[in-house]
Protein backbone atom coordinates (compact mmCIF):
# COMPACT_ATOMS: atom_id res chain seq x y z
CA UNK A 1 0.00 0.00 0.00
CA UNK A 2 2.90 2.77 0.65
CA UNK A 3 4.16 2.05 -2.62
CA UNK A 4 0.78 3.02 -4.23
CA UNK A 5 0.61 5.54 -2.15
CA UNK A 6 3.95 7.37 -3.02
CA UNK A 7 3.04 6.40 -6.69
CA UNK A 8 0.07 8.54 -6.39
CA UNK A 9 0.47 11.31 -3.96
CA UNK A 10 -1.31 9.69 -0.25
CA UNK A 11 -3.65 12.16 0.01
CA UNK A 12 -5.44 11.20 -3.46
CA UNK A 13 -4.60 7.64 -2.68
CA UNK A 14 -7.29 8.20 0.20
CA UNK A 15 -9.78 10.08 -1.21
CA UNK A 16 -9.78 6.68 -3.95
CA UNK A 17 -9.91 4.58 -0.99
CA UNK A 18 -12.73 6.83 0.66
CA UNK A 19 -14.66 7.16 -2.67
CA UNK A 20 -14.19 2.82 -2.49
CA UNK A 21 -15.63 2.85 0.73
CA UNK A 22 -18.49 5.24 -0.44
CA UNK A 23 -19.41 2.99 -3.50
CA UNK A 24 -19.33 -0.51 -1.77
CA UNK A 25 -21.71 1.31 0.70
CA UNK A 26 -23.89 2.61 -1.96
CA UNK A 27 -24.23 -0.76 -4.05
CA UNK A 28 -25.35 -2.57 -0.59
CA UNK A 29 -27.30 0.20 0.11
CA UNK A 30 -29.61 0.36 -3.39
CA UNK A 31 -30.13 -3.82 -3.39
CA UNK A 32 -29.27 -4.65 -0.49
CA UNK A 33 -31.53 -8.18 -1.07
CA UNK A 34 -29.19 -9.41 -4.05
CA UNK A 35 -26.68 -11.96 -2.61
CA UNK A 36 -23.92 -11.31 -5.87
CA UNK A 37 -23.92 -7.94 -5.53
CA UNK A 38 -23.70 -7.92 -1.78
CA UNK A 39 -20.69 -9.93 -1.45
CA UNK A 40 -19.13 -7.85 -4.53
CA UNK A 41 -20.07 -4.76 -2.03
CA UNK A 42 -18.07 -6.81 0.96
CA UNK A 43 -14.96 -7.61 -1.44
CA UNK A 44 -15.06 -3.95 -2.33
CA UNK A 45 -15.41 -2.92 1.20
CA UNK A 46 -12.76 -5.08 2.40
CA UNK A 47 -9.76 -4.27 -0.01
CA UNK A 48 -10.66 -0.48 0.77
CA UNK A 49 -10.91 -0.77 4.38
CA UNK A 50 -7.29 -2.67 4.51
CA UNK A 51 -5.66 -0.49 2.02
CA UNK A 52 -6.70 2.79 3.94
CA UNK A 53 -5.54 1.37 7.19
CA UNK A 54 -2.35 0.51 6.18
CA UNK A 55 -1.88 3.92 4.15
CA UNK A 56 -2.75 5.61 7.67
CA UNK A 57 0.01 3.11 9.41
CA UNK A 58 2.99 3.73 7.17
CA UNK A 59 1.72 7.93 7.50
CA UNK A 60 2.07 6.85 11.35
CA UNK A 61 5.35 5.71 11.26
CA UNK A 62 6.72 8.02 8.91
CA UNK A 63 5.02 11.17 11.17
CA UNK A 64 6.81 9.49 13.99
CA UNK A 65 10.28 8.38 12.63
CA UNK A 66 11.62 8.86 16.29
CA UNK A 67 8.90 7.11 18.13
CA UNK A 68 8.43 3.47 16.51
CA UNK A 69 6.20 1.81 19.45
CA UNK A 70 3.99 5.42 18.36
CA UNK A 71 3.64 5.18 15.27
CA UNK A 72 1.68 2.34 14.30
CA UNK A 73 -0.49 2.65 17.40
CA UNK A 74 -2.08 6.01 16.98
CA UNK A 75 -3.77 5.32 13.78
CA UNK A 76 -5.11 1.49 14.52
CA UNK A 77 -6.42 3.53 17.47
CA UNK A 78 -8.15 5.56 15.56
CA UNK A 79 -9.79 3.31 13.40
CA UNK A 80 -10.51 0.76 16.75
CA UNK A 81 -12.08 3.42 18.20
CA UNK A 82 -13.99 4.52 14.71
CA UNK A 83 -15.87 1.30 14.98
CA UNK A 84 -16.55 1.23 18.13
CA UNK A 85 -18.43 4.60 17.92
CA UNK A 86 -19.67 4.03 13.67
CA UNK A 87 -21.30 0.78 15.10
CA UNK A 88 -24.10 1.68 17.32
CA UNK A 89 -24.50 4.65 15.15
CA UNK A 90 -25.44 2.46 12.05
CA UNK A 91 -27.47 0.48 13.94
CA UNK A 92 -29.20 3.27 15.56
CA UNK A 93 -29.76 4.60 12.06
CA UNK A 94 -30.66 1.38 10.39
CA UNK A 95 -33.68 0.69 13.20
CA UNK A 96 -34.93 4.76 12.71
CA UNK A 97 -34.80 4.97 8.98
CA UNK A 98 -33.94 1.25 7.63
CA UNK A 99 -30.62 0.10 5.76
CA UNK A 100 -31.10 1.87 2.60
CA UNK A 101 -30.79 5.31 4.21
CA UNK A 102 -28.41 4.40 7.08
CA UNK A 103 -25.78 3.36 4.71
CA UNK A 104 -26.33 6.14 2.39
CA UNK A 105 -25.76 8.36 5.33
CA UNK A 106 -22.47 6.60 5.84
CA UNK A 107 -21.58 6.56 2.07
CA UNK A 108 -22.36 10.59 2.02
CA UNK A 109 -19.72 11.04 4.96
CA UNK A 110 -16.98 9.40 3.11
CA UNK A 111 -17.67 11.11 -0.02
CA UNK A 112 -16.89 14.33 2.56
CA UNK A 113 -14.12 13.08 3.81
CA UNK A 114 -12.94 12.12 0.86
CA UNK A 115 -13.09 15.77 -0.76
CA UNK A 116 -11.12 17.20 2.66
CA UNK A 117 -8.33 14.55 1.60
CA UNK A 118 -6.06 17.24 0.30
CA UNK A 119 -5.59 18.18 3.92
CA UNK A 120 -4.09 14.55 4.68
CA UNK A 121 0.15 14.68 4.49
CA UNK A 122 1.48 14.36 1.39
CA UNK A 123 5.03 14.68 2.72
CA UNK A 124 6.48 15.91 5.81
CA UNK A 125 8.50 19.12 5.54
CA UNK A 126 11.38 18.91 8.05
CA UNK A 127 11.75 23.34 9.02
CA UNK A 128 14.25 24.31 11.84
CA UNK A 129 12.14 27.15 13.64
CA UNK A 130 9.51 29.34 12.26
CA UNK A 131 11.43 32.17 12.64
CA UNK A 132 14.47 30.71 10.52
CA UNK A 133 14.03 29.75 6.30
CA UNK A 134 13.42 26.41 5.62
CA UNK A 135 16.60 24.09 5.34
CA UNK A 136 17.40 22.47 1.94
CA UNK A 137 16.91 18.92 2.34
CA UNK A 138 17.62 16.24 0.14
CA UNK A 139 14.75 14.22 -1.84
CA UNK A 140 13.01 11.99 1.09
CA UNK A 141 13.74 8.53 0.76
CA UNK A 142 9.56 6.67 0.73
CA UNK A 143 8.52 3.26 1.07
CA UNK A 144 8.21 0.83 3.76
CA UNK A 145 12.23 0.37 3.77
CA UNK A 146 12.72 4.20 4.03
CA UNK A 147 9.77 4.49 7.02
CA UNK A 148 12.24 1.60 8.44
CA UNK A 149 15.22 2.50 7.86
CA UNK A 150 14.37 6.16 9.33
CA UNK A 151 12.49 4.94 12.78
CA UNK A 152 15.26 4.17 14.94
CA UNK A 153 16.94 7.30 14.50
CA UNK A 154 17.25 9.91 17.15
CA UNK A 155 16.83 13.95 16.66
CA UNK A 156 19.98 13.89 15.23
CA UNK A 157 19.67 11.42 12.59
CA UNK A 158 22.07 8.99 14.68
CA UNK A 159 21.33 5.35 15.32
CA UNK A 160 20.02 4.87 19.10
CA UNK A 161 21.43 3.09 21.09
CA UNK A 162 19.59 0.10 22.66
CA UNK A 163 19.08 0.62 26.43
CA UNK A 164 19.85 -1.39 29.07
CA UNK A 165 22.12 -4.14 27.04
CA UNK A 166 25.60 -2.65 28.79
CA UNK A 167 24.19 -2.42 32.06
CA UNK A 168 23.16 -6.28 31.85
CA UNK A 169 26.70 -6.69 30.50
CA UNK A 170 28.13 -4.75 33.32
CA UNK A 171 26.53 -6.70 35.76
CA UNK A 172 27.07 -10.44 34.50
CA UNK A 173 30.78 -9.11 34.66
CA UNK A 174 30.71 -7.51 38.15
CA UNK A 175 28.57 -10.83 39.64
CA UNK A 176 31.26 -13.08 38.18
Amino acid sequence: MSDVADRNNPPITQALMLMMLAASLVLLAASPDQLALTMFSALVFGLAYMSLTGLYLMTGIRLLPGRPSMGPVLPFMACALGQAAGSPMVGMLVGKFGYADAFSVFCVIGILVAVLSPLYPGHIDYLTDDDEQPQEVEPEETGLQAAYDHQFLDEDGNPLEPVGDDEEAETEETTK
